[in-house]
């Protein structure tokens, strides 16, 4: 996957899973195409991909960055007034290997956060009274007006 980011200024990470069967990964890497073209347009300074797991533990070691950056797009989504759920959400969950049962966050397919200078000001995909707004929804917004959706006026610190 590609990757390409700039300091300061409005800054995109594209979030997708690891385990992507081959249709799905197609339409991740048509979603790269998208973005890297923001950057060309000058709507975007960089862009950058991440991978995640599927499924991170609630609590325990390992994943802690997954679970981070949850907690940094919960906090922007209760600021904003909108909701990650369901795209977000917790499952009990049965490990085969340890016969366990734990919580686990169930990450969604693909996420996009968006920044400007440092500051989480987008999530997507996220739900609000009744309505959706999709990662290709905000992209096609960004497309648009060279702007985020309006979720709020506020933002949330990442410093």
């Amino acid at each position: 996957m590609s990757s390409s980011t700039a300091p300061g200024g409005r800054r995109a990470t594209l979030f997708v899973r690891s385990d992507l069967p081959a249709p799905s990964q197609k339409h991740c890497n048509a979603i790269e195409c998208e973005l890297q073209e923001l950057v060309c347009r000058d709507v975007l300074d960089g862009v950058e991909t991440v991978e995640w797991e599927k499924r991170v533990p609630l609590q325990g070691p390992g994943n802690g960055a997954e679970r981070d950056l949850y907690n940094e797009f919960a906090d922007w989504a209760r600021e904003a007034g909108v909701c990650l759920a369901p795209f977000f959400d917790t499952r009990l969950c049965y490990s085969s290997t340890t016969g366990e049962k734990r919580r686990e966050l169930v990450m969604p397919a693909v996420c996009l956060a968006v920044y400007e200078d440092g500051d989480l000001v987008q999530v997507a995909p996220f739900a609000d009274a009744g309505r959706t707004e999709s990662v290709g929804e905000c992209i096609a917004e960004l497309a648009e007006t060279g702007t985020v959706p309006d979720t709020s006026s506020t933002t949330v610190s990442t410093a």
